[in-house]
This record gives C-alpha cells, sequence and structure tokens, in this order.
C-alpha cells in the first residue's frame, strides 16, 4: 500500500513537471516568434500616446493614475487607468526608446500563451481526466496554446504598442481563472485570499478595456459548466462581488467623464448611422472575423466597409447559422467545447457595434476571444478518439507542426508590416484602397522623411475618400508649402480650418494629438502668413 502511495505522488511530480515545462516551452516559443517586433518604432497611437503627450512621462500623475482620479483628465486612455500606468512604469525604464515598451508587449503575449496553455490543461483535466494525468488532455492544450501563441489575428495587439490593453485584459482575466481553479479550498482565511485575488483580477480586467467587463461572466460560464455549478453559495458570493467591482468601474467610466474634450471631439456613433441598420451590417463582421481565422491575407490595419464588401447579409446569416448549428452539435457531447465557444461570444460582445464605439472592426479585437477560440480547439481535440498509430501521430505531430509553419510565417509577415510607419501605411492602402486612415497616414509619413512629391497624391486620395475630414487638406497645405507652392498652401490651410477650427494653428492643434509638433510648427508658418496677408 505504502509502495502504491509513493508511485502515485512520484506520477503526480512528473505530470506537474511535464505541465510546468510545457509551460516554459510555449512562453518561449511566443517570445522567440516575436523578437523582430524588438527592434520596430512606434506606430499610429504609439506616435501621439508616447512620443508626442508627456502625460505618461510625468512621475507627478502616478497619484492621479492610482487614485482614479485620471478619469476625469482629458489625456489618452483616461478609461483605462491600469493601461496608463503600465505606459508609465515603462517610461521610468525606456524613456521614449520603443525597445522597452516593445519588450514588456512580448513579455505579456508570451505570459498569456503560457498561461493559455494552463487553463486549458486545467479545465480538460478537470472535465476528461483521471487524476490529471490524461495525456490527451496535454497534449490538446500544448496545441491549443501554441496556435494562440503563434495565431498572426493576435499580433496587432502585439506589435502595437498602445494596443497593449487587450494583453492586459487577457492577462487578468486568464489570471483570474487560474486562481478560480483552486477555489474553494478547507481554509477560510485562503479563501479569501483566492476569492480576493479573483475580485481585484476581475476588476483590473475592465481597468485595462471594457472589454474586461466580460471577466465575471468569463467566471460564472467557468463555474457552471467546468465546477458543474458545485459549492454554489460561496461561488455565488464571489462572482456577485466581481460584478459589483466591475459594475462599480463602469459607473465610474461613465460619471467622471471629461464634459468636453479636446482629444475626443467627435463622439462614436452607429454604422449606417443608426441602430437598425448596424443589425444589417454586424452579421457581415462577425462572418468577417470568423474568416479572418483562416484567411490570414485580410489582416489589415484598417478594416472599412471595403473589407467585407464580398459578404452580403443573406451569406452571413447563412454561415452564422450554421457555425451555430455545428457549435450546438459538438458542444451537446463536451463540455469543454462549449466552454470555449460561450468564452468566445462573451469576449466577442463589447466590440460587437451593440454600444457605439469609434472603430467597428479592427484585428485586435480577437485578442480576448482567442482563448474561446483555443480552449473550444482544445478541447475538441482531447475528445478525438484515434484508433490507428500513423494516423494519430500525423494528427499529433505533423500536421500541428505545419500549421505552425504556416501561421509563423504569416505572424512574421505582419511582424514587419507594423516595424515602422512607412511599411504599415503602405500595406494598409494596399489592401484596403478606400482607406482613409491608411492614405491620410501615409502622406503624413512621407511629408515626415520629406518625399512631398509622393505625399501629395496620398493627401488627395485622402480628402476624396473623406471630404469632411481637415486633416488630409492641412496635410496638403504643409506639403504644398515643403515645396514652395505658398498660395496653393494658403488655400488648402484656409478650407482646413473651414472645415475644422482646430486647425488654425499650433496651439489649437496640438492639444488634440493628432500632429507631432514638428508638423503643428510648420502648420503655424503658414496660418502666420496667412494672417499676415489678411491683414
Amino acid at each position: 500500500m505504502v509502495l502504491l502511495t509513493m508511485r502515485e505522488v512520484q506520477t503526480l511530480k512528473t505530470a506537474k513537471s511535464k505541465v510546468a515545462a510545457f509551460a516554459v516551452i510555449i512562453a518561449a516559443a511566443a517570445a522567440v516568434l516575436y523578437i523582430p517586433i524588438l527592434s520596430a518604432d512606434f506606430v499610429y497611437d504609439d506616435i501621439s500616446q508616447i512620443l508626442t503627450d508627456n502625460y505618461i512621462h510625468k512621475p507627478a500623475h502616478f497619484a492621479e493614475v492610482l487614485s482614479l482620479s485620471v478619469m476625469r483628465k482629458d489625456i489618452l486612455d483616461n478609461n483605462r487607468p491600469i493601461m496608463v500606468l503600465s505606459l508609465m512604469l515603462d517610461s521610468l525604464l525606456w524613456g521614449r526608446n520603443p525597445f522597452g515598451y516593445h519588450l514588456t508587449n512580448l513579455l505579456l503575449h508570451s505570459l498569456n500563451s503560457a498561461m493559455m496553455f494552463l487553463l486549458i490543461y486545467g479545465v480538460l483535466s478537470r472535465l476528461f481526466a483521471q487524476n490529471n494525468k490524461n495525456i490527451g488532455a496535454l497534449r490538446a492544450a500544448v496545441i491549443g496554446a501554441i496556435i494562440f501563441a503563434i495565431h498572426p489575428i493576435n499580433s496587432e495587439a502585439v506589435c502595437v504598442v498602445t494596443y497593449r490593453e487587450d494583453l492586459l485584459a487577457v492577462f487578468f482575466v486568464l489570471l483570474m481563472l487560474i486562481f478560480a481553479e483552486y477555489f474553494p479550498t478547507q481554509q477560510k482565511t485562503t479563501n479569501l485570499l483566492l476569492g480576493g485575488f479573483v475580485v481585484i483580477l476581475s476588476f483590473f480586467a475592465v481597468a485595462v478595456k471594457e472589454s474586461g467587463a466580460m471577466a465575471p461572466l468569463f467566471l460564472l460560464v467557468y463555474w457552471l459548466l467546468v465546477r458543474k455549478a458545485g459549492q454554489w453559495r460561496i461561488w455565488t458570493k464571489l462572482i456577485a462581488a466581481g460584478f459589483i467591482a466591475n459594475a462599480a468601474f463602469m459607473i465610474a467610466r461613465f460619471t467622471l467623464i471629461p464634459a468636453k474634450s479636446v482629444i475626443f471631439f467627435q463622439k462614436a456613433s452607429y454604422i449606417g448611422g443608426s441602430f437598425g441598420r448596424m443589425l444589417t451590417i454586424q452579421p457581415r463582421i462577425w462572418t468577417f472575423q470568423l474568416l479572418e481565422l483562416f484567411r490570414l491575407n485580410l489582416l489589415c490595419a484598417d478594416q472599412t466597409d471595403y473589407s467585407i464588401r464580398f459578404i452580403t447579409l443573406s451569406a452571413a446569416l447563412v454561415v452564422l447559422a450554421a457555425a451555430i448549428v455545428v457549435a450546438g452539435l459538438i458542444s451537446r457531447k463536451n463540455t469543454g467545447f462549449s466552454t470555449g465557444i460561450l468564452f468566445f461570444c462573451l469576449a466577442m460582445l463589447p466590440t460587437s457595434n451593440f454600444v457605439p464605439i469609434f472603430r467597428p472592426l479592427a484585428d485586435r479585437y480577437l485578442y480576448l476571444p482567442m482563448v474561446g477560440v483555443c480552449l473550444a480547439l482544445g478541447a475538441g481535440l482531447c475528445r478525438l478518439k484515434i484508433q490507428e498509430k500513423l494516423l494519430s501521430k500525423a494528427l499529433c505531430v505533423i500536421i500541428p507542426a505545419a500549421v505552425c509553419v504556416f501561421l509563423g510565417y504569416y505572424t512574421i509577415q505582419r511582424e514587419f508590416v507594423w516595424h515602422n510607419s512607412i511599411s504599415l501605411w503602405d500595406d494598409t492602402v494596399k489592401k484596403n484602397p478606400f482607406s482613409f486612415i491608411g492614405s491620410d497616414n501615409l502622406g503624413f509619413v512621407l511629408f515626415d522623411t520629406g518625399e512631398y512629391n509622393k505625399a501629395i497624391p496620398a493627401f488627395t486620395k485622402a480628402s476624396q475618400l473623406a471630404p469632411n475630414e481637415a486633416d488630409p487638406i492641412a496635410g496638403l497645405a504643409i506639403t504644398y508649402d515643403a515645396l514652395g507652392l505658398t498660395d496653393s498652401a494658403d488655400q488648402a490651410y484656409l478650407k482646413a480650418v473651414s472645415v475644422d477650427k482646430h486647425y488654425a494653428g499650433y496651439d489649437s492643434l496640438m492639444p488634440t494629438l493628432l500632429w507631432t509638433s514638428r508638423q503643428a510648427e510648420k502648420l503655424q508658418v503658414i496660418a502666420d502668413r496667412v494672417l499676415k496677408k489678411q491683414k
């Protein structure tokens, strides 16, 4: 009897060692894959929040962030204090050097990938395995976590420093679920500590991005499906505490917002212009997002109506109905799969445009939903029964290896797209020729690099795509001026100001964080000249 107990202990130690080893290997694989991004520049919103704005670079602002009074300030991410805090900590170490900021993103994704493995293995072991020794669960968890680590849909969140909010939201959600795996215990004090950590992590998730508001719902699904709704008294208290903490933050988010904002002077509106019109567009967006998981050439920094042009409403409804039927059939006999599907659906809700958001569609919105996708994938693989050894080897080694090579190639390709502003916006306008953001930003990049003759067509196209936007018109003004075409520059300047008063000069433009100081100084030169002419 004693010998049997020793064997069980040794087997358990071996299993734990394997799990720890695989977690480290997966974290390392994710880190190695993203090494190229360490030499990347700041791009997109990074330039506004890290290079142009000085808020995160002033240590005196730590008190505002920690007390949440930053939510009253008119700054970028004022409603995401944990995100601002992370950037401020980076600023203390790295100043305005992009290497350190990218390193933080790399490490976060690496940790998320390892925790993804631990979550999948924990769920599958609890549902399918005996004494946590199921080899199928281990293999399935490895495959699911590796897909999360290397899938190019996640590259946008990893490669752009200011999209770290998605990395942090997943970090806190995964850590919350891992803590919940050990809850409750026989010790009341331990339960209080574990429960406290779970609630705090749930709060941190929503304090870093609105999608984190789903954290208590993730916990509810985990309890109902994985823990089989056991010990309901203590679990309902825990889940209720999570809901209360997150609700308190969301109330603060909408009540502490500045009455007037110089940065967010345009309000978000429903895609299509109304709630009813949105309902006819959103199914097409969902279908597009499902396609992005497989058609990797669809990935783009600016997804617009053009991106979903090939998806009709009827086709979208058919695809979504088929996906629901298939998912429902598999879920009937696979609780782990149904848990993953519910995680996916919950994670999709905050970015599904039922509440208007500034950007209706973006690749990074799938970073949190990928937690559900990879859990469902792992659960599906775990339940497969393969009799032939050859087929089993192909399924467990050859096929995953081929998939990893394919996904890894596209991820590295996307890393080089996000490497600097030129490659980013050049790729964007090639994939989405109707992208106003792509053409407008490409124009400014070309202006900054002195390629004025190439900047003019980019600004002109952006102005044609969005006639009511002043930004490309003002961009034309400074570009014409750089070429010595002062009359054209002055006319473009006056037109830009007539569209938007923020473009009247340096003092009115800089608070918006739309332009760099150098660009705004160039515009001020034109403003001064026009003012003299008018006198």
